[in-house]
């Protein structure tokens, strides 16, 4: 299993707090969404998971047991269904983390294309990797999918 670290951008504005804009002034970029980017490589038919570990800006875990999840593999970012959504579970005795997971039957649904995991907490929506699906083609299936 993967464990795979997730901080928010470093530069962000705190809730609540204002911009201070004057004219002429130079200001950086304002990033909404930065999501980290990470590949899915997939040999068709395996399972596996990935342990995903959310910290805050400082790099403090943060408490996501409340969070809903949602990650979906697609053919591209706007195909109207996906290939197959992975299971995201709460990883036992870690508040900061989820288990996200591939099953066998899952794998075998999916082509290249791209994915992401998206986190709703607190009522804000943060997308916190996405990346490119690159399977490979298996050759052995197993007896029962065999027809």
């Amino acid at each position: 299993m993967r464990d795979v670290r997730w901080s928010p951008p470093l530069r962000r504005i705190p809730r609540g707090a204002r911009a201070d804009l004057r004219a002429g002034q130079l200001l950086d970029p304002i990033v909404i969404g930065d999501p980290d980017t990470a590949d899915l490589v997939v040999y068709r038919g395996d399972s596996g998971r990935f342990l995903v570990n959310v910290t805050d800006n400082t790099g403090t875990p943060l408490d996501v047991s409340t969070a809903v999840f949602d990650c979906d593999a697609r053919a591209t970012p706007d195909a109207a269904t996906p290939f197959t959504s992975l299971t995201v579970t709460p990883a036992p005795g870690i508040p900061s983390a989820v288990d996200v997971t591939l099953t066998a039957t899952q794998s075998r649904l999916l082509a290249d294309g791209v994915w992401d995991l998206e986190m709703t907490l607190g009522g804000e929506v943060i997308t916190l990797l996405t990346g490119a699906v690159i399977v490979s083609l298996d050759v052995s299936r197993g007896l029962a999918l065999v027809a």
